[in-house]
């Protein structure tokens, strides 16, 4: 049976400093332990679009980069989340990871984000 091919993912400038946004975030309102544990599980879920980035659900909000940048999903609280969002470019195999967006923020501020 033929593997599929891996993905490089890639985090962008942008993603990055929204990703050491939402890391202060967490080592400001949780303890250390749990910092750790969420950054590491973020930083995960993010690395494994490598095997499957066709899973995550297409973003509405960014339908106008026509990128079709997708999201995926991580509980960090019972009510809260973060949004994934990132892009395909099939012919160079690769994932660009765009943005760590935690969703109680205004929605709305997501196309904002990325110009």
């Amino acid at each position: 049976m033929e593997e599929k091919p891996e993905y490089i993912v890639d985090i962008t400038p942008e993603g990055e400093i929204y990703y050491f946004q939402l890391l202060e975030y967490l080592y400001n309102t949780h303890s250390l332990k749990n910092a750790d544990r969420k950054s590491e599980e973020i930083m995960e879920m993010a690395l494994s679009l490598a095997k499957n980035p066709y899973r995550g659900r297409i973003e509405e909000k960014l339908r106008f980069l026509k990128k079709e940048h997708r999201f995926l999903i991580y509980s960090y609280t019972t009510r809260k989340t973060i949004k994934i969002i990132y892009f395909i470019d099939e012919k160079l195999k690769k994932v660009y990871i765009t943005d760590f967006f935690p969703t109680e923020k205004d929605d709305a501020t997501i196309s904002g984000r990325h110009q």
